[in-house]
């Protein structure tokens, strides 16, 4: 399992999130939250991700 931060989540609605901490399984996304505070084990990588919209199935 892999937590990664990101500024900005882009949904396939066009909604964005602001501040979003991404887990994933491998390489596939299993699970979004906001960040709203430090998270240990959780790597900042900043910038925009965007969600397939294949992977909508999960939430």
């Amino acid at each position: 399992m892999e937590q990664i931060g990101v500024s900005r989540l882009h949904l396939p609605d066009g909604t964005i999130r602001h501040n979003q901490v991404l887990i994933f399984e491998g390489k596939k996304l299993v699970h979004y939250f906001p960040l709203t505070e430090e998270i240990a084990f959780t790597k900042w990588i900043g910038g925009d991700y965007y969600l397939n919209p294949t992977e909508l199935s999960l939430y």
